[in-house]
Parts: structure tokens; sequence; C-alpha cells
């Protein structure tokens, strides 16, 4: 006798991804929307002595103090703007605060098929996409500062 699927689910894998793209020293980035917290305006940070490599300050945003990570330092690059934002990444032990440029970022939704490998290695990346000439990494936020 054959057994129905009634009242089971089957497990639907999804085929599309959203994504949050910003700038940071000009260069364009992505990140998978699951992994952002929110975005604010910059408010300054505090430097703080620390060990661990990138994160040498914290940021004070409404009632929360986060560790900052200097993506731009990582990067090489340096934050542009005068009304930089806050990118709050979110990571296995709580959010972290990235400080991007002022260029509002964009929401974007692409078919996973269309994400390649990323062939670089400065930072943890789920791959990388294509819009129109331009080449956009997907950075791993929840990664980013473990790796």
């Amino acid at each position: 006798m054959l057994r129905g699927t009634v009242g089971r689910q089957q497990k639907v894998e999804p085929r599309s991804c959203h994504l949050l793209v910003f700038t940071v020293g000009g260069r364009r980035l992505a990140a998978r929307t699951d992994e952002v917290g929110g975005i604010s305006p910059w408010t300054g940070s505090l430097p703080v002595p620390s060990r661990t490599p990138f994160v040498s300050a914290v940021v004070r945003q409404d009632r929360g103090v986060f560790p900052v990570f200097n993506l731009a330092g990582l990067l090489q690059v340096t934050v542009q703007g005068e009304f930089t934002l806050c990118l709050l990444a979110k990571q296995p032990w709580g959010p972290m605060a990235i400080c991007i440029d002022e260029e509002m970022p964009s929401l974007h939704t692409l078919d996973v098929a269309s994400v390649r490998p990323y062939q670089g290695n400065e930072f943890p990346a789920a791959g990388t996409f294509s819009v129109g000439f331009d080449e956009i990494p997907i950075i791993s936020l929840a990664r980013l500062g473990n790796a």
C-alpha cells in the first residue's frame, strides 16, 4: 500500500536570497538580511583596549553598548562621508557595530543559483554576485571577527 504525504511537511529549499548592499570606503559589499540587525546614524565610538583584531572600540546605540568591528581597517580603506552609518551585525555571541559609508544601503533579491564562490580571502564570504559589471562579495557578518 502506498503512503501519502498528507499531513507531512516537505522541506523546500529557498530559491532566492535577500541581501543588503552597502559600501565601505567606496567598496560595494553585500550581506544576507537575516544577519543584519539594523542601520542607524553613526554616533561615534569610544576606544577600548582589546586583543581581538579589528575590534578596539565600542559604540552606544539606544540602550546598548556594542563592540565595533573595523571593517574599513580590514579592507585597508577609509569610511567615506560626513554622515556615516552604523550597520548592526548579528553575531552568535551578540550584536556588533560596523561603520559604513553614508551612501544609503539597498535591498536586493536574487536567485540562489546566481551566487558564485568568492575567490578572495580577506574576510569570510558566502559568495559573490554580479550587478552589471560590478562583482559584489557577500560578506558573512555572522562569521566576521571569528575567522
